[in-house]
């Protein structure tokens, strides 16, 4: 069944991929990808560690536990695979990465010719990647697969009585690392033992905090006021900030949305003609104190820019669910996002001691917002309260690593000569 479903899926994208930039380049950039590799790596006889990660968010996410394992192992190199095509696009210029690709569908010929080409002696998902034809083809092979910083929640579908299709996928493992205690007995619940190490996320941030980018531009922008910024906005957020900003001129804000096309950006302009506007890619050599609205309208800038604002609003919360808010609380700023927050360990965690701020309408983000800009003793103390969270958390990657190095007989693993040419 699953089977059948995978190819019906794939079909019905073909169907409309005629219709769709995004699906159409999901389905070419996948071709030739595991001949293309079998050519790269036919040249090498060096073991592989495989990292595999949903989009750039997971990557950044299994990014610490790689560069960790790779600094401890150096003979190992390190193939990339993502299943998102934006980001693919942008794990193209990561250093570390040796070999990088998208994951073919996940068929059971797909997997078998992936795992025959790919040999990994050390195989990391990351976080909810659960494709059972891979996973059930490594298992097979005696290749070590660990997933790591997961959650799970009571109502997935591994956990009830029906689930045990997905329950099998769960036990492809060698082991489950988890960000929470509540996972972890949920988990043990059908058997399947985990240990509780984290989210690696904090250990990136800190390390994105310690190197971050300078900004000139929007470091002028933000010089001497107070400053809001919004990251990663989606029309939801934009709409109620659009109303909330009225409330306060002389508040600045930096607007980094989610979406950075042509279309979109000119909407945000035209829901805040009441503001002075600048685009951040038009504002280099200009008077930044003419503005009080700067657009970043460019991306891989957000995680630098958040510590030149005193409260960041984290977007999302309206709809999905909220971006990564760790990338801001490492700065010692307060949080502020929407209601739908409770899939993130760190946001209920940090709404619990009160470092972060929930609203669910125009009139509660106003009254934030004065209170922040305000009551500069509270504004600090949350921002603390964030700061110490993070910092009290990090570490995730080694846990991890010790546990994964004490199981591992990587002599066993490795590839014997010639093995891969073969």
């Amino acid at each position: 069944m699953y089977s059948i479903l995978l190819f019906i899926t794939y079909g019905l994208l073909w169907l409309a991929s005629p219709f769709s930039k995004k699906i159409r380049a999901w389905l070419t950039m996948r071709n030739g990808t595991i001949k293309t590799l079998a050519a790269s790596l036919s040249k090498e006889n060096q073991p592989i560690v495989w990292l595999h990660c949903a989009s750039l968010g997971e990557f950044e996410q299994g990014r610490p536990i790689l560069e960790a394992f790779l600094q401890r192992h150096p003979q190992y190199k390190a193939l990339i695979t993502l299943y998102s095509t934006s980001g693919y696009e942008q794990v193209k210029k990561y250093h570390s990465a040796h070999y990088l690709a998208l994951l073919p569908l996940d068929t059971c010929f797909n997997a078998r010719r992936f795992v025959k080409t790919v040999k990994p002696q050390m195989t990391l998902w990351i976080r909810y990647e659960f494709w059972s034809n891979h996973l059930k083809e490594l298992k097979r092979n005696d290749y070590p697969c660990y997933l790591i910083s997961a959650t799970f929640r009571k109502r997935q579908i591994f956990f009830y009585p029906w689930g045990w299709f997905f329950r099998a996928i769960l036990r492809c493992f060698n082991h489950i690392f988890v960000q929470n205690e509540a996972s972890q007995e949920l988990l043990a619940k059908i058997n399947i033992a985990s240990t509780v190490t984290g989210d690696t996320r904090f250990d990136r941030v800190i390390e994105i905090a310690a190197r971050s980018k300078d900004y000139p531009t929007v470091a002028q922008f933000a010089e001497g006021g107070k400053t809001l910024i919004a990251g990663s906005s989606w029309p939801s957020d934009e709409r109620v900030l659009a109303e909330v900003m009225r409330e306060f001129p002389d508040v600045k804000l930096i607007m980094v949305p989610h979406e950075i096309d042509e279309a979109h950006i000119a909407e945000i302009e035209q829901r805040f003609t009441y503001r002075r506007t600048i685009r951040y890619t038009e504002a280099e050599g200009k008077d930044m104190k003419q503005y009080d609205l700067m657009i970043i309208n460019t991306i891989g800038m957000l995680s630098s820019i958040y510590r030149y604002a005193q409260v960041a609003y984290i977007g999302c919360g309206f709809d999905d669910g909220i971006h990564n808010i760790s990338e801001a609380a490492v700065y010692g700023i307060p949080v502020v996002f929407a209601p739908n927050y409770h899939k993130f360990e760190e946001a209920n965690d940090l709404v619990a001691m009160k470092g972060a701020l929930v609203i669910r309408n125009a009139e509660e983000l106003i009254a934030v917002i004065r209170s922040l800009y305000t009551d500069e003793n509270r504004r600090q103390l949350l921002g603390k309260i964030c700061k110490d969270y993070i910092f009290a958390n990090s570490g995730t990657s080694e846990k991890s690593l010790n546990k994964i190095d004490a199981e591992s007989n990587y002599s066993h693993n490795e590839p014997k000569a010639e093995s891969r040419r073969q």
